[in-house]
């Protein structure tokens, strides 16, 4: 991620250099977005990791200590997005297939479907 993160700061400086500003406003200011881009990918990789756990059916998920409403995953091509509600507010995660091996995301799977969890709303018997 830090690699990825700094390689696009490179590569917005260096577009910044080929466009048509005129060289004193081009070279500081793909300095300035160099620099940024180099803070944000050293902020990124100090970011700790956050602990998810989705336990069977009446215990509730949560993620890092907070209970987890509302649990849904989404399957968006090769990526898992995890969606759930905290209070009031949405919160999401987002797996890539190089961070999440294929087992680890067939049990992320499973956990969520073993908790039942339906976009639709519970039926009512006439």
């Amino acid at each position: 991620m830090t690699g990825a993160l700094s390689g696009l700061a490179a590569l917005a400086a260096v577009s910044l250099l080929n466009c048509d500003l005129p060289p004193a406003l081009a070279w500081p200011s793909a300095a300035c977005v160099f620099a940024v881009g180099l803070m944000q990918a050293r902020t990124e990789s100090r970011r700790p990791g956050c602990k998810l756990l989705i336990p069977s059916p009446p215990a509730v998920p949560s993620v890092d200590g907070m209970p987890m409403e509302r649990v849904e995953l989404l399957e968006r091509g090769p990526l898992l997005v995890l969606r759930w509600r905290s209070g009031r507010r949405c919160r999401q995660l987002l797996f890539w297939p190089d961070t999440l091996p294929r087992a680890r995301r067939r049990e992320l799977r499973l956990a969520v479907k073993a908790h039942g969890v339906s976009r639709q709303p519970p039926g009512v018997a006439p």
